[in-house]
């Protein structure tokens, strides 16, 4: 309740502004971009440089760091995928966090998924990076759009329509769509998707997300599929140092570790322990009956049922038609 009642007040006070000018109370807010880079075209961060209480960290795991004006970059070891660059940072920088912190993966931001491109920037066709920007939208402290969701201990999966196809009508950045049901994909499985890789999710989301005893009951997770959210510190204040600090242990073990692709679909429950998916359901989705048993997208097939079911879809851009008609439909999980 008490983190409530701080939102409220937030919505109340908060003076608009460009990037890097948002106040409460006449005071700034300090935002910082977290990002994990590897092998990414980093050019793209530059538009985000030399903005007042604006800062940009990149985590580098790569051999060669890159270098961008205004930009710190940091080496860091190369060990659990992008979520132990998240925790690192967050343990590493717990008592001095920045009012407002961007999380993601370092890839350009750009719209769509599709599946072995690593070029690919997770985004909904109607949200922006500068949507994560902007501290406290609507008042609320934290900004996640749902754009992916998956179910334990099946590792069924679906996809918003919205990194699928463009121009939907009646969507917006909402964190989960306003068609509901509608919103999403039919329910999909790859036999040899990484969530099933090895190990048990249910252990490891009881033990290190939920902190609760493992009921074996199955468990469905929305959330924002290539690592990208924004949080406030007083959400990430909801756990104390050492529950990242736990969590950090067991995302340092392995460069490629099972976890690590667990962990992109658990970071609002991570955020959010008052509300834990586990409890609630946080996006309306289909009913999990007959999944297809291949991945979204992956046939000619499949893409002319996503055509069938959004018929009014709005023209893409031209620069997406001269690149052929299937440019606009991508998909799939990670």
């Amino acid at each position: 309740m008490k983190a409530s009642r701080s939102m409220s007040r937030v919505a109340l006070v908060l003076s608009l502004g460009s990037i890097g000018a948002w106040a409460v109370d006449g005071k700034a807010l300090r935002t910082e971009v977290v990002l994990a880079h590897y092998e990414e075209d980093m050019t793209w961060v530059s538009q985000y440089t030399g903005k007042k209480n604006l800062d940009v960290t990149i985590y580098s795991k790569a051999a060669e760091l890159p270098e961008i004006a205004g930009v710190v970059t940091l080496p860091l070891a190369n060990f659990g995928r992008e979520s132990q660059t998240f925790l690192h940072h967050i343990v590493s920088n717990y008592e001095e966090l920045a009012d407002w912190t961007v999380f993601s993966q370092a890839a350009p931001p750009t719209w769509g998924y599709l599946i072995g491109d690593s070029s690919n920037g997770h985004m909904h066709d109607k949200v922006s990076f500068d949507d994560y920007m902007r501290p406290f939208p609507e008042g609320r402290d934290s900004f996640f759009v749902m754009n992916s969701a998956t179910q334990f201990p099946q590792a069924a999966q679906l996809n918003r329509l919205g990194i699928v196809v463009q121009g939907l009508p009646d969507e917006g950045p909402e964190m989960c769509p306003k068609q509901g049901t509608d919103g999403w994909t039919d329910w999909w499985f790859l036999p040899d998707h990484p969530h099933l890789r090895s190990g048990d999710m249910l252990e490891f989301y009881h033990k290190y997300v939920a902190l609760s005893d493992n009921d074996r009951k199955p468990l469905t997770l929305a959330f924002a599929q290539g690592g990208r959210f924004a949080v406030s510190r007083s959400r990430i204040y909801a756990r104390p140092r050492s529950y990242y600090a736990n969590m950090l242990a067991a995302l340092s073990r392995d460069v490629n570790p099972q976890e690590g692709f667990w962990m992109e679909a658990v970071w609002w429950d991570v955020f959010h322990p008052e509300a834990l998916q586990s409890k609630a359901t946080l996006c309306q989705l289909p009913f999990l009956g007959k999944t297809l048993t291949r991945g979204p997208y992956a046939d000619a097939g499949i893409r002319d049922a996503i055509r069938a079911r959004v018929p009014k879809v709005a023209a893409t851009s031209s620069e997406d038609s001269r690149q052929g008609p299937d440019r606009q439909l991508r998909g799939g999980g990670r």
